[in-house]
């Protein structure tokens, strides 16, 4: 299973770092002080927006981790497209100053992806992917970029396991993400409730007995 260590600046950012730090470079040579220092203060400023930090990822296997750092903006009961079930829905809305990285919310089977351009009734692009636990628990990450800036990577192959909290994808600038879990989970945030990706537990899965399974590893 791949490491979650990881550059602490994203390497989907490298080509942009690389192009401002010529450019400030050139202007430190070729133009005044004030264009130095302008062409300076972009490049730190894209380089605290790209950062990728360590995450510790919680040692309970049925939990369900934030897949992205931003804030709770909804938790309900609301009808799945994909799947086409009720489920609880925990919605996280990512700020421009969040980590941009994105992780697999549980263990599992990669089982489906689908990718989808905006149409008539929804200005944003769409990129969501089903995840099947060896419990037989489905849990459908949906992903939502934001209106301007649609670009992002996904490093997912229907098939292939997943880790909890493994790194599976880049967001750049963000955007509003659906967690669809099963109806029986334990929900464990709450709306306002900021969240970083990989490291904070949104909900536990329960099963028939109860109680969410925790098994050591």
């Amino acid at each position: 299973m791949p490491s979650n260590r990881y550059p602490i600046i994203a390497r989907e950012a490298w080509p942009i770092l690389f192009v401002l730090l010529g450019l400030t470079l050139l202007s430190q040579f070729l133009a005044g002080p004030v264009a130095f220092i302008f062409s300076l203060s972009v490049l730190l400023i894209t380089v605290y927006l790209f950062r990728d930090p360590y995450r510790a990822i919680p040692a309970h296997p049925l939990a369900v981790v934030s897949p992205v750092q931003g804030v709770i903006t909804l938790v309900e009961e609301a009808d799945e497209i994909r799947l086409k079930n009720r489920s609880k829905r925990i919605q996280i809305t990512m700020g421009v100053n969040d980590i941009y990285s994105l992780r697999s919310p549980i263990e599992g089977k990669v089982m489906e992806q689908w990718c989808s351009q905006p149409d008539e009734n929804e200005s944003r692009r769409h990129f969501d992917f089903h995840i099947r636990t060896d419990e037989g628990d489905d849990v459908v990450t949906a992903i939502r970029l934001k209106d301007i800036i649609r670009r992002f990577h996904v490093y997912l192959h229907s098939g292939e396991r997943v880790g909890q909290g493994q790194r599976c994808g880049y967001l750049y600038f963000g955007g509003v993400v659906d967690i669809f879990l099963p109806l029986q989970s334990k929900v464990e945030v709450e709306e306002g409730q900021h969240v970083n990706s990989g490291s904070t537990v949104l909900a536990q899965l329960i099963h028939s007995n109860g109680a969410s399974v925790i098994t050591e590893s």
